[in-house]
């Protein structure tokens, strides 16, 4: 099994259960696991062969950027939907989405979410 991992990418949004999140915003940290039986890339070292991680950070940047629902639990569905509609060759991928600002009275280094998802 190969993988490819977009690590900690961060975007800028608006999903949250607050009026205040929803208004102003914060920090959402983002990790996508790619998972492949065998990345063809390896073998003919040419980029249509394997997944495009510019592509998948830009479009997972947009859904984070115009997501205004309530949950991250959501928006790392939305993400491991796109993630599979973009990588046919990946049996499976694992998203991460963090809040390290979350609107919550305690010390924290972040409050997150993983969810795993195959075909």
């Amino acid at each position: 099994m190969d993988s490819i991992t977009l690590k900690n990418m961060v975007f800028y949004g608006h999903t949250g259960c607050f009026e205040e999140e929803k208004r102003d915003g914060q920090r959402f940290v983002v990790t996508i696991e790619v998972y492949l039986d065998r990345i063809i890339g390896c073998d003919t070292d040419k980029l249509e062969d394997t997944a495009n991680y510019a592509v998948l950070c830009e479009k997972a940047k947009a859904i984070v950027e115009g997501d205004h629902g309530n949950l991250i639990e959501h928006l790392a569905q939305l993400i491991a939907d796109m993630v599979l509609s973009e990588v046919p060759d990946a049996s499976s991928c694992a998203v991460t989405v963090s809040k390290p600002d979350a609107p919550v009275d305690a010390v924290f280094e972040t409050m997150e979410v993983r969810i795993e998802r195959k075909r």
